[in-house]
């Protein structure tokens, strides 16, 4: 490919040295031809010099006739003139070839003229055939280029920057652009197919766990001895059921969102219509263990009133998945708090709870898909490891954040910065 560039760069250069070349040749052909005409008018000037000197050396009285005759512009002696040069050869459209004062001069002009003019159509046809070459070879460099793209090799991409354009600058700029565009969509595709496949895989060890905990129940149920027996088999099938019904909402949630398929669509919403929704999620699981969900505000604030701009249902969903998560690890009659603290362009809200807290390690991972925790209550515990993921891509996506710290006692906070619709 090196050489092939070397051959085009080579070709244009070949091409503009016999252009110069062949300039030069019709210059220095004009100078001569100039010079030899210069150079038989000067010999004409002389012969009629000398034969205006003949005359009036002989006839002295003719002087006023021979300056009449050469300033007369009506040519009044032409015919009486051409009647006596008659006599001597001469005739009246006789060609210059024929004057033998020009003819000797003229000899060798003509083939002279037949050689330069046969040499610059050699240079000419040099020209167009380097010229031809060279863009032949462009052509198949483009082709190459194209066929790496078309093969997803994008080695001209690091190659070109230390050769020579491809027909232009302009042009090799824009197949450059396209390259670069080229790869980035292929990486994307590349990372799309990964990501499906782990979601694929993931999905199927997710759904493992409770269908074949489902099968189990089944089972014993078909070959229990006695109704009680078989009535709590039911009992435990329906829940099994139940967790594999959440499972499955969750799943299909996140692989909306994660295929775009879900458009969040955001809208002027009112904090605490969010929270409302959110605290309204989770109300029936906090009757059980006599949890208690408070909300604390800035004192002399109505902070909850605050009018934010999002998807209402994707983040009150998100919300009640954390609330969701405190109620699930925090013991029986405890407090989730949920203050809330405003700022120049966002509203900081914190989740605090009194449960088992997030150990430093667990901290950095509980955001990923289907990750849990180490702690054994965690492990106790029904639970996919979606809801805290899905959390943060519901905010993310949105212009948010989420974090998680320990809490001052016991438990944890989660902190999430909403921004304010001045400011998104």
């Amino acid at each position: 490919m090196t050489t092939t560039l070397k051959t085009s760069g080579f070709a244009w250069k070949t091409c503009a040295l016999i252009s110069g070349i062949s300039v030069l040749f019709v210059c220095i052909y004009g100078f001569w031809g100039f010079s030899l005409l210069n150079a038989q008018y000067t010999l004409a000037q002389k012969q009629h010099g000398n034969i205006a000197g003949a005359i009036l050396s002989k006839y002295p009285e003719a002087e006023q006739t021979l300056i009449a005759a050469m300033q007369d512009t009506d040519y009044d002696y032409l015919d009486k003139g051409f009647s006596i040069l008659t006599k001597y050869g001469y005739r009246e459209n006789m060609l210059m070839t024929d004057d033998p004062y020009y003819h000797s001069a003229l000899l060798p002009f003509f083939p002279l003229l037949a050689v330069v003019l046969l040499i610059d159509l050699l240079l000419i046809a040099l020209c167009f055939f380097f010229f031809y070459k060279s863009r032949r070879q462009q052509e198949w460099r483009l082709h190459e280029i194209l066929e790496s793209y078309l093969a997803d090799n994008y080695s001209p991409l690091v190659d070109q920057k230390n050769r020579k354009p491809v027909f232009s600058e302009s042009f090799t700029d824009t197949l450059l652009k396209l390259g670069h565009k080229l790869k980035a969509k292929t990486r994307a595709l590349d990372k799309e197919r990964d990501h499906t496949k782990t979601l694929v895989t993931d999905i199927s060890h997710q759904l493992k766990t409770p269908v074949s905990a489902l099968k189990s129940c089944f089972t014993m149920c078909m070959e229990a001895d006695s109704e009680t027996e078989r009535a709590d088999f039911l009992e435990r099938c329906s829940g099994q059921l139940s967790h594999l019904e959440n499972l499955i909402t969750e799943l299909v949630n996140i692989s909306r969102l994660e295929t775009d398929m879900v458009t969040l669509k955001q809208e002027h919403v009112l904090l605490s219509d969010l929270l409302a929704d959110a605290v309204n999620m989770v109300y029936e699981k906090t009757l059980p263990k006599n949890i208690t969900v408070e909300l604390l505000e800035p004192d002399g604030e109505t902070g909850s009133r605050i009018p934010l701009f999002l998807d209402r249902r994707w983040t009150a969903e998100a919300v009640a998945n954390l609330l969701d998560n405190a109620v699930k690890y925090s013991p029986a009659d405890s407090t989730v708090t949920l203050r809330l603290h405003r700022f120049y362009s966002y509203i900081r809200l914190e989740i605090e709870d009194e449960g088992i807290g997030v150990s430093p390690v667990d901290a950095n991972r509980i955001f990923q898909r289907f990750y849990r925790g180490s702690h054994p209550v965690v492990k106790q515990t029904e639970g996919s490891g979606v809801g805290l993921y899905l959390a943060r891509r519901i905010l993310e996506a949105q212009g948010g954040t989420i974090s998680v710290k320990p809490a001052a006692e016991k438990g944890s906070i989660f902190t999430l910065h909403l921004p304010l619709p001045e400011y998104m």
